[in-house]
């Protein structure tokens, strides 16, 4: 045999041999595709129908609501309206029920929902929005809104009522029990006695009187 063609053979055989050294990136690759499909979770999407599903709730989801949950150790057919409302949280959503419907909504905008308002000893999820107005006697109602607001995240809202020396407040109700437990530990000292609010007009049970 000639020197050409042991040379010719010799090239043929290297280019037909498995080539470990490239299928094993691949390998590599095509397992790295797929953990990063596995690590991506569900659909928010889809955990909201399976939910649906499961509660029988009708849901109207926001259009703004998008990603993926990731839920460990936990089955979404036996996620509660109590740990929906905690997932929808750690996307930074919540939900609101009115008219028979749950509204899945971004937080950003819950301060112009209409939550239920905190009376008594009523209690709610943790993780739901509630109202709730919180009566100082100590101290001026004022005072404490700078000391608190910063513990408060930013789609909260905390305001006094000067007249009635109360905190209005929106968030949820683990936030709102906390902030209720801050005030009775701040509201010391001797009886606070708000300013009179008299300069608002008022009108006879009649009506006005004619000029």
């Amino acid at each position: 045999m000639s020197r050409f063609a042991l040379v010719f053979l010799a090239i043929a055989l290297s280019s037909t041999a498995p080539n470990s050294s490239r299928s094993a990136p691949l390998e590599e690759e095509h397992a790295a595709i797929s953990t990063g499909s596995e690590e991506a979770g569900v659909p928010i999407l889809t955990f909201l129908k399976a939910v649906a599903k499961r509660t029988g709730k009708k849901i109207i989801v926001d259009s703004r609501v998008r990603g993926n949950v990731q839920l460990l150790g936990e089955d979404v057919s036996s996620v509660t309206y109590s740990d929906l409302l905690t997932i929808l949280q750690m996307q930074g959503f919540t939900a609101v029920e009115g008219g028979g419907f749950l509204r899945v909504i971004p937080e950003a905008i819950i301060r112009q929902s209409a939550v239920p308002l905190v009376v008594g000893n009523a209690t709610y999820p943790d993780a739901q929005y509630v109202s709730a107005l919180i009566p100082v006697r100590k101290v001026p109602a004022g005072s404490l809104v700078p000391i608190l607001r910063p513990l408060l995240p930013q789609q909260a809202h905390l305001a006094a009522a000067m007249c009635s020396n109360t905190l209005l407040m929106v968030d949820t109700f683990a936030n709102v029990r906390r902030i209720e437990s801050l005030v009775a530990a701040l509201d010391t000292g001797d009886t606070y006695k708000a300013d009179k609010c008299d300069n608002a007009p008022r009108a006879s049970a009649s009506g006005p009187k004619p000029d």
